[in-house]
């Protein structure tokens, strides 16, 4: 392999590597957690990015699965296209494209971490999803983007650049801005540390000198954290800094890599697992977990983990510093991704499938999506979505919002297919199209635009939070719905406002203590008093997934939960055994027991049948359950299902439940999770 052969070439020129003194080791392995917890942060602070972008661009999909509950219905917001007929479906495939295998980074990237804490303190022994780095600590806002944001957290600031400099780190649509930041990001790095102005050049270890004589760090100590690395001026060096400190070989004898190694930590694998649903690896010839039994075989593992991140990213394995080069010309493609770096199309359809309004399987437009593109690197593909922007064609929320005089008005006929037939149970296509309008409206822009942006940043903490315990507590569920979820959010924020959700918001703010109420989830589903007088669920307890919820009174609006706890929450009705038991939507009798997507859709339906277990919630004392019991149907609404468990809850203790209120236009705005 090149780039191990590239380090050992760079070991023998600097000996001191080799005869590196033995009380200099806890240092050492503070900079490995250091560097690995920087690669988590540059990972994860690109999901965003891309995932707004790639929600900008104007379109409509279908709610479709293999039992046609919205038949003929259209909801804002595009999706992936197994047929790419108009350039927008195109630069969405291609956008998706590189922010699932960012997914892929960052779990090689925390794979990593865990692989490498044998001898760290306990409380360091995980990767960090909520660094205060990029977010804030209360809110969960990320801080990290804004219109005055010019700086990759670890990389560069852009302003150093002499091409990139007045580019901003600010969630937008897919305009020259934000096309210009992600061939910022993705830019190879033999051409990036050549954009770096002359007088900067000294503020980056990666046109300081060759990284072998800064490696290790100088003044590093075991007290110091990702916080106190130097900039490193591409994301190439800072995987080679890394690289060189695991090839670090002590005076006596020893290596760090045998000290770092812990053969038993937790791996992830989103990619590779054979399960069900899931039955054949995507990467079929790249180990995507660190599995090896010796800590040198860990080495190889980690450092092919690597070129694959800076192959698939910036179009080379990794290298230590080389010779200046020219700035490759805009637009010109790169050598292709090495093939066993490349996904695999026949497993990706096996493991992706699509159906159409029938409920009938066909082409998988998902994997088509995750493939496209798949054989060039993530710089290449940013290339064409700066040729699609600049050939005119593409269209994004906020151009279809501006794009004549009269602010645009949402239709009915925009939501369903000619001649699709009501159905029954849901919101009418004009009622959809009437909250659409009201959240836009002038009096309530503004104060929507803010609770929208709120709920898109609580559903991406759904995410970060859950990812910190699935990386650092054993056979904690992965939040698929969260992901999915996310997604609706900032797409549907897009879609009334012609604008993206200011995650720098972060969540409302929660009460805790004695004092806090017992909140709940779902709207008029209120077992305590509620200062949102039934009209939506709590602000507080906005989230999208089983999982990151954390106690009772906060799950349920979406699907219902075995009762037995454990399950993924897009499987929660999959299968319905007779003593198969389900939590009801808004009861979360305890943290992690909830369903999907706070406040739920006033669409959503159930996908399967099954019956339900009650609870009585209490703030201050444990759950009760009921010897009542409520069995709900294919098809049937979840609100109106929750209703009916709500009433015989309320039954129990002999009160009234009232009225089911009329759901509100966020509710209706929202579509339904499939």
């Amino acid at each position: 392999m090149y780039f191990e052969n590239a380090v050992r070439q760079h070991l023998q020129a600097n000996p001191a590597l080799q005869q590196r003194a033995i009380h200099n080791r806890p240092a050492d392995i503070a900079a490995v957690r250091a560097l690995a917890q920087a690669a988590v942060n540059v990972e994860l602070f690109t999901i965003p990015l891309y995932m707004t972008a790639m929600y900008s661009l104007q379109g409509m999909h279908a709610i479709i699965g293999d039992n046609a509950l919205y038949k003929g219905r259209l909801w804002p917001g595009m999706s992936t296209s197994a047929k790419v007929q108009t350039a927008n479906q195109q630069c969405f495939n291609t956008i998706f494209s590189v922010f699932i295998q960012e997914m892929l980074h960052l779990q090689l990237a925390s794979n990593i971490f865990n692989a490498l804490t044998k001898n760290a303190p306990e409380n360091q022994c995980s990767p960090c999803f909520t660094s205060p780095l990029l977010q804030d600590p209360g809110t969960l806002g990320w801080h990290c983007y804004g219109e005055t944001k010019t700086t990759i957290p670890h990389i560069i600031n852009l302003k150093d650049t002499t091409v990139y400099q007045s580019v901003t780190v600010s969630l937008g649509e897919v305009n020259d801005n934000t096309v210009a930041l992600f061939l910022a990001i993705e830019e190879p790095a033999d051409v990036l540390q050549t954009l770096i102005q002359d007088s900067k050049r000294g503020d980056y270890l990666v046109t300081k000198g060759p990284l072998s004589e800064q490696v290790p760090f100088d003044g590093w100590t075991a007290d110091n954290t990702e916080k106190d690395l130097p900039m490193f001026g591409t994301i190439a060096a800072m995987y080679e800094c890394l690289a060189l400190y695991l090839n670090l070989e002590y005076s006596d004898g020893t290596t760090l890599i045998e000290a770092l190694y812990k053969p038993d930590s937790i791996q992830n694998d989103l990619f590779n697992t054979e399960s069900e649903g899931h039955c054949s690896p995507e990467f079929p010839h790249l180990n995507t977990v660190i599995d090896a039994g010796s800590a040198v075989e860990a080495k190889a593992q980690i450092l092919t983990m690597m070129d694959a991140i800076t192959d698939q990213g910036e179009g080379s394995t990794l290298k230590v510093q080389g010779p200046q080069v020219a700035v490759r010309p805009q637009g010109m493609v790169g050598d292709a991704v090495k093939p066993n770096y490349q996904p695999d199309f026949n497993a990706l359809k096996n493991d992706y499938v699509s159906y159409n309004d029938d409920g009938q399987q066909v082409e998988s437009a998902d994997a088509h999506a995750r493939f496209f593109g798949g054989v060039v690197d993530h710089y290449d593909r940013f290339q064409q979505v700066r040729g699609l922007l600049e050939s005119g064609q593409l269209t994004t929320w906020s151009q279809w919002h501006n794009a004549s005089d009269q602010p645009r008005s949402w239709q009915a006929s925009m939501l369903e297919l000619e001649g699709a037939a009501p159905i029954a149970g849901i919101p009418t296509a004009e009622e959809v199209a009437g909250a659409l309008n009201r959240l836009n409206a002038p009096d309530s822009r503004d104060g929507n635009l803010e609770l929208f942006s709120r709920v898109a940043a609580g559903a991406i903490a759904g995410i970060t939070t859950v990812l910190n315990d699935y990386w650092s507590t054993p056979n904690t569920d992965f939040p698929f719905p969260s992901m999915a979820g996310s997604g609706d959010r900032i797409s549907i924020c897009w879609a009334v406002f012609g604008q993206a959700p200011d995650l720098s918001l972060g969540q409302f703010e929660r009460h805790s203590g004695d004092s806090a109420p017992l909140y709940h989830a779902c709207q008029g589903l209120d077992y305590g008093d509620s200062a949102e007088g039934n009209q939506c669920a709590s602000k507080e307890v906005f989230h999208t997934c089983r999982g990151s919820n954390a106690c009772k009174g906060e799950g349920g609006c979406g699907f219902v939960q075995s009762t037995k706890g454990g399950s993924g929450c897009n499987a929660m009705v999959a299968k319905t055994g007779d003593d198969e038991l389900y939590t009801a939507p808004g009861d979360n009798f305890c943290g992690s027991y909830g369903g999907c997507a706070v406040p739920i859709s006033a669409s959503q339906r159930f996908p399967k049948s099954g019956t339900m277990a009650l609870y009585q919630l209490f703030a201050d004392k444990d759950s009760v359950k009921l010897e009542q019991t409520l069995s709900f149907d294919e098809g049937d609404s979840v609100y109106a299902t929750a209703w009916k468990a709500y009433e015989k809850v309320m039954a129990s203790e002999g009160k009234l439940a009232g009225n089911a209120p009329e759901a509100s236009d966020l509710r209706l705005a929202f579509p339904p999770s499939t």
